[in-house]
């Protein structure tokens, strides 16, 4: 074979690759997963259907961008591992964007400025805390991979601090006084107390968070700039429309607003 015709045999090559990446997302679904806590992931007591909010906007992303996609609950620090292995392709999730996350991951734009961290404590505890340093010396917890975790790591002066593979089993150590306060995201921890998912428990009012609001955004491999590009495209027409609103309406979240 002439150089001219090798050349062009690869560039059809490289087409047919091209061709095949974007039919083959219309026939196979994109796999997605996320923090199994509410309201982003709720489960149907008779069905165990998953629904929430990170599932019903991945829905909405995908039909709109003409995908399927397959949903699933994972542990929280177990989500970025399996993105850049290629187990699952999107995070859709309540995950904040930091720049270590973003060393390792892609994300896309803004979907949501959640609350600040809150603080927990038992509900006998009635200490006005306003900061973390009212914390030093006593054992404090966090879930693990969270921001929430690198900000207790940053403040240090802790006697401990613990590290809980779920925000509900840092709750539950300040509820059997493993440790004294949970430092937990706020919006999770705010919809949990008006469920009634934290007995025995109180956000500490008096706390004043010194820091920004999160930014909020789904994530994929580093690289994926294709299928990064869908996702904000079809991000953007579901702000506009309204219809991400209501997601986070349906599921109690009434403070969402254009993000930035």
């Amino acid at each position: 074979m002439n150089k001219l015709g090798g050349k062009f045999a690869t560039a059809i090559i490289a087409l047919g690759a091209i061709a095949w990446s974007a039919s083959s997302w219309a026939q196979t679904p994109l796999k997605a997963a996320g923090q199994d806590v509410p309201p982003w992931i709720q489960h149907d007591k008779s069905s165990g259907a998953l629904s929430g909010v990170a599932v019903e906007l991945v829905n909405a992303i995908a039909k709109d961008a003409g995908l399927q996609v397959q949903y699933q609950a994972m542990v929280f620090a177990e989500l970025i591992p399996a993105v850049t292995s290629g187990k699952i392709d999107v995070i859709a999730s309540n995950m904040a964007i930091t720049p270590e996350r973003a060393e390792k991951v892609d994300f896309s734009n803004t979907i949501y400025n959640p609350p600040t961290e809150t603080v927990v404590v038992q509900a006998s505890d009635t200490t006005a805390y306003r900061t973390l340093a009212d914390l030093r010396g006593l054992p404090v917890g966090a879930q693990k991979g969270s921001i929430q975790l690198a900000l207790l790591q940053r403040t240090g002066g802790f006697s401990e601090i613990k590290i809980y593979a779920a925000e509900k089993d840092a709750w539950d150590a300040v509820g059997s006084g493993q440790v004294k306060a949970a430092v937990t995201p706020g919006g999770d921890t705010i919809f949990s107390a008006k469920q009634g998912m934290l007995p025995n428990l109180r956000i500490v009012s008096s706390y004043v968070s010194s820091s920004p609001k999160p930014r909020m955004g789904f994530a994929v491999q580093k690289g994926n700039s294709e299928l990064l590009g869908k996702i904000n495209t079809s991000l953007a027409r579901l702000e506009a429309d309204g219809t991400v609103k209501e997601i986070f309406i349906k599921y109690g979240i009434d403070d969402w607003a254009p993000p930035k």
